[in-house]
Protein backbone atom coordinates (compact mmCIF):
# COMPACT_ATOMS: atom_id res chain seq x y z
CA UNK A 1 0.00 0.00 0.00
CA UNK A 2 1.18 3.40 -0.92
CA UNK A 3 0.72 6.55 1.07
CA UNK A 4 -1.69 9.33 0.07
CA UNK A 5 0.63 12.42 -0.25
CA UNK A 6 0.77 14.74 2.97
CA UNK A 7 2.47 18.00 1.74
CA UNK A 8 1.54 20.46 4.27
CA UNK A 9 0.56 23.83 3.58
CA UNK A 10 3.29 25.67 4.13
CA UNK A 11 4.59 24.19 0.63
CA UNK A 12 1.46 23.84 -1.15
CA UNK A 13 2.91 26.87 -3.36
CA UNK A 14 6.58 25.52 -3.90
CA UNK A 15 7.82 23.84 -6.76
CA UNK A 16 11.34 23.50 -7.48
CA UNK A 17 12.79 25.35 -10.17
CA UNK A 18 14.37 22.72 -12.95
CA UNK A 19 17.69 24.30 -14.85
CA UNK A 20 18.35 21.74 -17.26
CA UNK A 21 21.86 21.71 -19.64
CA UNK A 22 23.30 19.41 -22.46
CA UNK A 23 25.49 16.43 -21.57
CA UNK A 24 28.86 16.25 -22.93
CA UNK A 25 30.15 13.02 -24.59
CA UNK A 26 33.53 12.43 -22.75
CA UNK A 27 33.29 9.17 -20.79
CA UNK A 28 34.76 8.25 -17.55
CA UNK A 29 35.30 4.36 -16.14
CA UNK A 30 34.13 3.98 -12.63
CA UNK A 31 33.87 0.89 -10.52
CA UNK A 32 31.89 0.58 -7.51
CA UNK A 33 33.81 -0.28 -4.19
CA UNK A 34 34.29 -3.90 -4.15
CA UNK A 35 33.38 -4.72 -7.89
CA UNK A 36 36.81 -4.96 -8.39
CA UNK A 37 40.51 -3.93 -7.68
CA UNK A 38 41.28 -0.15 -8.45
CA UNK A 39 44.78 0.96 -9.26
CA UNK A 40 43.54 4.43 -9.22
CA UNK A 41 40.86 7.14 -9.25
CA UNK A 42 39.67 10.42 -9.63
CA UNK A 43 38.55 13.29 -6.63
CA UNK A 44 36.24 15.66 -7.40
CA UNK A 45 36.94 18.62 -4.92
CA UNK A 46 34.68 21.81 -3.62
CA UNK A 47 36.68 24.78 -3.44
CA UNK A 48 35.85 28.65 -2.66
CA UNK A 49 34.92 29.57 -6.05
CA UNK A 50 32.03 28.70 -8.79
CA UNK A 51 34.56 25.58 -10.09
CA UNK A 52 34.84 21.83 -8.41
CA UNK A 53 38.55 20.32 -9.45
CA UNK A 54 38.86 17.27 -11.67
CA UNK A 55 42.12 15.31 -9.75
CA UNK A 56 43.31 12.34 -11.02
CA UNK A 57 45.54 10.41 -8.69
CA UNK A 58 47.47 8.31 -10.91
CA UNK A 59 49.25 11.92 -12.67
CA UNK A 60 48.43 13.94 -9.99
CA UNK A 61 47.11 16.36 -11.63
CA UNK A 62 44.01 18.96 -12.46
CA UNK A 63 42.58 17.06 -15.25
CA UNK A 64 39.52 18.74 -15.63
CA UNK A 65 37.22 21.37 -13.87
CA UNK A 66 33.44 21.43 -13.19
CA UNK A 67 31.63 24.81 -13.63
CA UNK A 68 28.73 25.17 -10.58
CA UNK A 69 25.70 27.34 -11.36
CA UNK A 70 26.42 28.49 -7.68
CA UNK A 71 29.09 29.68 -5.48
CA UNK A 72 31.05 27.44 -3.02
CA UNK A 73 29.97 23.71 -3.94
CA UNK A 74 29.53 21.69 -0.74
CA UNK A 75 28.07 19.02 0.78
CA UNK A 76 29.05 16.84 -1.87
CA UNK A 77 26.76 13.08 -2.22
CA UNK A 78 28.08 10.45 -5.05
CA UNK A 79 24.90 8.42 -6.01
CA UNK A 80 24.62 4.43 -5.54
CA UNK A 81 26.03 3.62 -9.22
CA UNK A 82 28.56 6.46 -9.28
CA UNK A 83 27.42 8.22 -11.70
CA UNK A 84 26.16 11.26 -10.44
CA UNK A 85 27.26 14.04 -8.08
CA UNK A 86 24.49 15.72 -5.65
CA UNK A 87 26.04 19.09 -4.78
CA UNK A 88 24.72 21.89 -2.14
CA UNK A 89 26.01 25.61 -2.31
CA UNK A 90 26.86 27.95 0.11
CA UNK A 91 23.49 29.38 0.42
CA UNK A 92 21.92 25.56 1.38
CA UNK A 93 19.05 26.54 -0.69
CA UNK A 94 20.10 24.59 -3.68
CA UNK A 95 21.05 21.03 -5.03
CA UNK A 96 22.75 20.45 -7.98
CA UNK A 97 23.43 17.75 -9.99
CA UNK A 98 26.81 16.69 -11.78
CA UNK A 99 27.00 13.96 -14.25
CA UNK A 100 30.42 12.53 -13.59
CA UNK A 101 30.87 10.91 -17.67
CA UNK A 102 30.44 14.68 -18.83
CA UNK A 103 31.65 16.39 -15.95
CA UNK A 104 28.54 19.07 -16.16
CA UNK A 105 25.76 20.41 -14.39
CA UNK A 106 23.11 18.43 -15.72
CA UNK A 107 20.22 19.73 -13.05
CA UNK A 108 19.54 21.88 -9.74
CA UNK A 109 16.61 22.55 -7.65
CA UNK A 110 15.62 24.65 -5.00
CA UNK A 111 12.49 25.21 -2.75
CA UNK A 112 12.63 29.04 -2.04
CA UNK A 113 10.69 31.30 -4.36
CA UNK A 114 9.93 34.92 -3.89
CA UNK A 115 10.18 35.77 -0.55
CA UNK A 116 10.40 32.33 0.94
CA UNK A 117 13.41 30.95 1.83
CA UNK A 118 14.05 27.26 2.12
CA UNK A 119 17.07 26.32 3.52
CA UNK A 120 18.43 22.76 2.70
CA UNK A 121 19.95 21.10 5.80
CA UNK A 122 19.99 17.54 4.95
CA UNK A 123 19.72 15.07 1.51
CA UNK A 124 19.64 11.62 0.71
CA UNK A 125 18.76 10.59 -2.67
CA UNK A 126 17.29 7.41 -3.29
CA UNK A 127 18.84 4.82 -5.49
CA UNK A 128 16.94 5.32 -8.31
CA UNK A 129 17.64 8.55 -8.24
CA UNK A 130 13.62 9.43 -8.85
CA UNK A 131 13.03 10.90 -5.57
CA UNK A 132 14.93 12.64 -2.61
CA UNK A 133 14.27 12.79 1.26
CA UNK A 134 14.75 16.57 2.03
CA UNK A 135 15.25 17.92 5.58
CA UNK A 136 14.31 21.53 4.94
CA UNK A 137 13.60 24.96 7.11
CA UNK A 138 11.18 27.72 5.93
CA UNK A 139 11.62 31.47 6.21
CA UNK A 140 9.03 33.40 5.08
CA UNK A 141 9.72 37.67 4.70
CA UNK A 142 7.17 39.68 5.48
CA UNK A 143 7.17 43.77 5.77
CA UNK A 144 8.10 43.76 9.39
CA UNK A 145 9.16 40.32 10.06
CA UNK A 146 10.02 36.42 9.61
CA UNK A 147 7.74 33.95 9.80
CA UNK A 148 9.77 30.36 10.06
CA UNK A 149 8.60 26.98 10.04
CA UNK A 150 9.50 23.62 10.30
CA UNK A 151 11.89 21.77 10.38
CA UNK A 152 10.04 19.40 7.92
CA UNK A 153 10.96 16.22 6.65
CA UNK A 154 9.99 16.29 2.53
CA UNK A 155 9.79 13.64 -0.21
CA UNK A 156 10.83 15.29 -3.27
CA UNK A 157 10.39 13.74 -7.10
CA UNK A 158 13.59 14.46 -9.13
CA UNK A 159 11.13 13.74 -12.03
CA UNK A 160 8.04 15.75 -11.38
CA UNK A 161 10.20 18.69 -10.07
CA UNK A 162 7.72 18.99 -6.74
CA UNK A 163 6.96 17.61 -2.97
CA UNK A 164 5.37 15.30 -2.84
CA UNK A 165 4.53 14.05 0.59
CA UNK A 166 6.27 14.58 4.03
CA UNK A 167 7.29 12.47 6.23
CA UNK A 168 6.31 11.51 9.72
CA UNK A 169 8.90 12.24 12.88
CA UNK A 170 10.75 8.73 14.03
CA UNK A 171 8.62 8.40 17.42
CA UNK A 172 6.77 11.34 16.39
CA UNK A 173 9.43 13.28 17.96
CA UNK A 174 10.16 16.48 16.14
CA UNK A 175 14.06 17.15 16.28
CA UNK A 176 16.49 20.03 14.99
CA UNK A 177 18.20 17.50 13.10
CA UNK A 178 17.64 14.06 12.12
CA UNK A 179 20.08 11.83 9.87
CA UNK A 180 18.73 9.31 7.43
CA UNK A 181 19.72 7.33 4.20
CA UNK A 182 18.49 4.65 2.11
CA UNK A 183 19.49 1.24 1.85
CA UNK A 184 21.32 0.19 -1.41
CA UNK A 185 17.95 -1.78 -2.56
CA UNK A 186 15.80 1.73 -1.85
CA UNK A 187 13.38 -0.44 0.07
CA UNK A 188 14.20 0.85 2.98
CA UNK A 189 14.74 4.33 4.60
CA UNK A 190 16.98 4.52 7.66
CA UNK A 191 16.82 7.17 10.03
CA UNK A 192 19.41 7.89 13.00
CA UNK A 193 17.78 9.25 16.35
CA UNK A 194 18.34 7.85 19.80
CA UNK A 195 17.70 4.19 18.20
CA UNK A 196 17.85 3.52 13.93
CA UNK A 197 14.88 3.53 12.59
CA UNK A 198 13.71 1.30 9.45
CA UNK A 199 10.85 2.69 7.56
CA UNK A 200 9.40 1.30 4.63
CA UNK A 201 10.76 3.94 2.02
CA UNK A 202 7.12 3.83 0.39
CA UNK A 203 4.85 3.90 2.93
CA UNK A 204 7.14 5.57 5.95
CA UNK A 205 5.87 3.07 8.54
CA UNK A 206 8.25 1.50 10.84
CA UNK A 207 9.20 -2.10 9.65
CA UNK A 208 12.43 -2.49 12.34
CA UNK A 209 14.33 -0.84 15.20
CA UNK A 210 18.08 -1.35 15.89
CA UNK A 211 17.73 -0.14 19.75
CA UNK A 212 21.46 1.02 19.95
CA UNK A 213 20.35 3.51 22.73
CA UNK A 214 20.49 0.13 24.92
CA UNK A 215 24.04 -1.45 25.37
CA UNK A 216 25.37 -4.01 22.73
CA UNK A 217 26.38 -6.45 25.56
CA UNK A 218 25.76 -6.41 29.43
CA UNK A 219 28.28 -4.20 30.72
CA UNK A 220 28.87 -1.65 27.86
CA UNK A 221 27.56 1.65 27.39
CA UNK A 222 25.91 3.04 24.77
CA UNK A 223 27.93 2.64 21.40
CA UNK A 224 28.55 5.95 19.22
CA UNK A 225 29.43 4.30 15.52
CA UNK A 226 29.00 5.48 11.95
CA UNK A 227 26.34 4.44 9.65
CA UNK A 228 27.99 5.95 6.38
CA UNK A 229 30.07 3.76 3.94
CA UNK A 230 33.79 4.34 2.87
CA UNK A 231 34.81 4.64 -0.83
CA UNK A 232 36.44 1.28 -0.08
CA UNK A 233 33.78 -0.31 2.08
CA UNK A 234 31.88 -3.43 0.83
CA UNK A 235 28.45 -2.53 -0.70
CA UNK A 236 25.92 -2.19 2.34
CA UNK A 237 28.95 -2.04 5.14
CA UNK A 238 30.11 0.64 6.78
CA UNK A 239 33.88 0.99 8.39
CA UNK A 240 34.45 3.76 11.17
CA UNK A 241 35.45 4.57 14.45
CA UNK A 242 34.26 3.29 17.28
CA UNK A 243 33.66 4.78 20.63
CA UNK A 244 31.95 3.16 23.77
CA UNK A 245 31.56 3.89 27.43
CA UNK A 246 33.26 1.52 29.73
CA UNK A 247 31.46 1.97 32.72
CA UNK A 248 32.96 -0.16 35.24
CA UNK A 249 36.20 1.32 34.62
CA UNK A 250 34.60 4.69 34.14
CA UNK A 251 36.32 5.58 30.66
CA UNK A 252 35.53 6.01 27.16
CA UNK A 253 37.09 3.53 24.84
CA UNK A 254 38.46 3.74 20.92
CA UNK A 255 38.17 0.80 18.34
CA UNK A 256 36.97 0.33 14.98
CA UNK A 257 33.49 -1.01 14.40
CA UNK A 258 31.85 -2.73 10.71
CA UNK A 259 28.37 -1.82 10.66
CA UNK A 260 25.83 -3.77 8.47
CA UNK A 261 22.77 -2.08 8.59
CA UNK A 262 20.45 -4.45 7.27
CA UNK A 263 21.51 -7.52 9.16
CA UNK A 264 21.40 -5.17 12.65
CA UNK A 265 25.13 -6.42 12.93
CA UNK A 266 28.35 -4.98 14.52
CA UNK A 267 31.83 -6.63 14.91
CA UNK A 268 34.56 -4.23 16.98
CA UNK A 269 37.50 -4.25 18.61
CA UNK A 270 39.08 -1.85 20.87
CA UNK A 271 42.52 -0.79 20.92
CA UNK A 272 42.67 1.16 24.33
CA UNK A 273 41.63 4.61 25.61
CA UNK A 274 39.84 6.97 23.48
CA UNK A 275 42.59 9.55 22.13
CA UNK A 276 42.02 12.27 20.08
CA UNK A 277 42.01 10.78 16.48
CA UNK A 278 39.77 11.43 13.32
CA UNK A 279 40.74 11.40 10.08
CA UNK A 280 39.43 7.54 9.74
CA UNK A 281 39.94 6.04 6.59
CA UNK A 282 39.70 2.29 4.92
CA UNK A 283 42.30 1.22 2.82
CA UNK A 284 41.56 -0.90 -0.06
CA UNK A 285 41.06 -4.54 0.26
CA UNK A 286 40.02 -3.82 3.62
CA UNK A 287 42.96 -4.98 5.81
CA UNK A 288 44.04 -1.98 7.18
CA UNK A 289 42.75 2.05 7.69
CA UNK A 290 44.66 4.56 9.40
CA UNK A 291 44.03 7.60 11.20
CA UNK A 292 44.90 10.92 12.42
CA UNK A 293 45.93 11.76 16.25
CA UNK A 294 45.49 15.27 16.40
CA UNK A 295 46.66 17.60 19.88
CA UNK A 296 47.93 21.22 19.51
CA UNK A 297 51.39 20.89 18.43
CA UNK A 298 51.44 16.88 18.42
CA UNK A 299 50.17 14.89 15.10
CA UNK A 300 50.97 11.16 14.32
CA UNK A 301 49.57 8.50 11.77
CA UNK A 302 47.85 5.63 13.24
CA UNK A 303 48.04 2.67 11.65
CA UNK A 304 45.10 -0.22 12.60
CA UNK A 305 45.58 -4.40 11.12
CA UNK A 306 41.75 -5.17 10.97
CA UNK A 307 42.92 -8.36 10.22
CA UNK A 308 44.71 -8.92 13.66
CA UNK A 309 42.78 -6.23 15.01
CA UNK A 310 45.27 -4.21 16.61
CA UNK A 311 46.95 -0.68 16.42
CA UNK A 312 49.72 -1.30 14.50
CA UNK A 313 51.92 1.73 13.95
CA UNK A 314 52.01 5.31 15.41
CA UNK A 315 54.53 7.56 13.79
CA UNK A 316 54.57 11.43 14.20
CA UNK A 317 54.50 13.56 11.65
CA UNK A 318 54.67 17.77 11.00
CA UNK A 319 51.13 17.91 10.13
CA UNK A 320 48.55 21.02 10.38
CA UNK A 321 45.71 22.39 12.61
CA UNK A 322 42.92 21.19 10.12
CA UNK A 323 43.24 18.13 8.14
CA UNK A 324 41.23 15.60 6.28
CA UNK A 325 42.91 12.01 5.27
CA UNK A 326 42.53 9.67 2.39
CA UNK A 327 43.99 6.59 1.03
CA UNK A 328 44.95 5.96 -2.82
CA UNK A 329 43.11 3.48 -4.89
CA UNK A 330 46.57 1.22 -4.84
CA UNK A 331 46.88 1.71 -1.04
CA UNK A 332 50.68 3.06 -1.41
CA UNK A 333 50.07 6.81 -0.35
CA UNK A 334 48.33 8.73 2.11
CA UNK A 335 46.94 12.38 1.39
CA UNK A 336 46.75 14.90 4.08
CA UNK A 337 44.38 17.80 2.71
CA UNK A 338 41.96 20.68 3.72
CA UNK A 339 42.16 23.17 4.79
CA UNK A 340 44.08 25.38 1.94
CA UNK A 341 44.95 24.51 -1.31
CA UNK A 342 47.29 21.43 -0.98
CA UNK A 343 47.50 17.76 -0.62
CA UNK A 344 50.45 16.55 1.12
CA UNK A 345 51.25 12.74 -0.16
CA UNK A 346 53.01 10.07 2.18
CA UNK A 347 54.46 7.07 1.30
CA UNK A 348 51.99 4.46 3.83
CA UNK A 349 55.14 1.50 4.33
CA UNK A 350 57.63 4.90 5.58
CA UNK A 351 55.48 7.55 6.55
CA UNK A 352 57.78 9.72 4.80
CA UNK A 353 56.10 12.91 3.11
CA UNK A 354 56.54 12.05 -0.70
CA UNK A 355 55.59 15.64 -2.04
CA UNK A 356 53.22 18.26 -1.79
CA UNK A 357 50.28 19.23 -4.65
CA UNK A 358 49.59 22.79 -4.74
CA UNK A 359 46.42 23.99 -6.47
CA UNK A 360 45.21 27.69 -7.13
CA UNK A 361 42.01 27.59 -5.27
CA UNK A 362 41.34 26.86 -1.96
CA UNK A 363 39.75 23.28 -0.69
CA UNK A 364 36.31 23.61 1.46
CA UNK A 365 36.42 21.77 4.57
CA UNK A 366 35.86 17.76 4.07
CA UNK A 367 34.08 17.73 0.54
CA UNK A 368 35.82 15.76 -1.75
CA UNK A 369 34.23 12.79 -3.86
CA UNK A 370 36.27 9.99 -4.87
CA UNK A 371 35.50 7.70 -7.40
CA UNK A 372 37.86 4.81 -7.78
CA UNK A 373 38.67 3.53 -11.83
CA UNK A 374 39.46 0.24 -13.05
CA UNK A 375 43.10 -1.57 -12.58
Amino acid sequence: MTSSPREPAAFEHVRLVFVASLAGLLATVVLAPGTAEAQTATWYISTYTDEMLVWDEASEEVIDRIRMNRIIPNNVQLNETKTRLYVGDASAEWIQVVDIASREVVDEFTLSEGDVTVRINGFAPHPSDEKAIVFVKRAEKLDDRYVVDGPFILEYDMRAKEVTDTIPWPDGEERDFVGFRYAPDGRTLYFYTNDIIAVDAETYEEVDRWEISQPLEPGLGRPSFNTASQTYDEPGVATSLFRIRDPVHDRTLVGIAKVRLSEQEIDFFTVGPSEPIRGFTLAPGGEKAYALYSTIGAYEFWEFDLVEETLSRRVPFPGRPRMGLDVSADGTKLYVHVAGNTIDVYDTETFSLLRTVEFDEDMTLGNVAIVPEGG
